[in-house]
């Protein structure tokens, strides 16, 4: 079963090194790195779409690509056998005023100091130098104007009722140590007992819990197999 791996915000896939390792030995992984000028998710749908891989395959949308996983399995794409939804959303996760992702054009975002702040939101108890460095370089190479229109489409989404129809098996894992979307937003996911699955972490889950999480990966591909 070959498994597409759709980034959270930057895009690059810079931040999935640990999670595309540990799946490799039992699957294709193909892990897609969004072009830096593209914002919305309309315009993300269409180039993924041409990106697919031939035969059947799950998505493992982390964070921002939520709602896009959501988009392409409305679809109903015949070789598309399950979504795996990490710590994302199919709405604004939090309410705030647009104007601020506006402001964030201007702020030193990339600086090393405020990537170091934000380490106990991105990462609590489970920071590391290593992905310190990453989270940097990975930011260093979008242009802060893409993150902020990336920011503005996750403050006006809403695909509560394209979820609701999809009827491509999913799963959702749910970071417990969440800061930056909100336990109730896997409630969306929640249509069966066994479909949200609660991994000790962070929001950056793939890379903090890349073990636990590379396991309910794989576990739900063999499902959907």
């Amino acid at each position: 079963m070959k498994i597409v791996i759709l980034p959270g915000l930057d895009g690059t896939g810079i931040l999935l090194s640990e999670i595309e390792e540990l799946l490799a030995p039992k699957h294709v992984v193909v892990s897609l790195q969004y072009p830096t000028n593209l914002c919305r998710y309309e315009d993300l749908q269409t180039w993924v779409e041409e990106r697919l891989p031939k035969g059947d395959f799950i998505i493992v949308a982390e964070s921002f690509s939520g709602p896009l996983a959501v988009m392409l399995a409305s679809k109903r794409i015949a070789s598309l056998r399950g979504v795996v939804f990490v710590a994302t959303f199919v709405k604004a996760p939090r309410s705030l005023p647009s104007i601020l992702t506006y402001a964030i054009e201007y702020m030193p975002v990339k600086s090393r100091l405020l990537t170091w702040l934000a380490q106990p939101i991105l990462m609590g108890k489970w920071s590391k130098t290593g992905f310190t460095a990453k989270f940097r370089q990975a930011m260093n190479l979008v242009p802060t104007s893409t993150i902020a229109g990336r920011l503005r489409e996750v403050l006006k989404v809403d695909v509560v009722e394209k979820l609701g129809r999809l009827d491509t098996p999913f799963i959702y894992l749910q970071a417990t140590h969440d800061r930056l979307v909100p336990a109730k937003m896997s409630h969306d996911f929640q249509v069966s007992p066994d479909t949200v699955v609660a991994i000790e972490g962070p929001h950056f889950l793939l890379q903090a819990s890349f073990l636990q999480s590379a396991k309910q990966i794989s576990d739900f591909a063999a499902r959907c197999s």
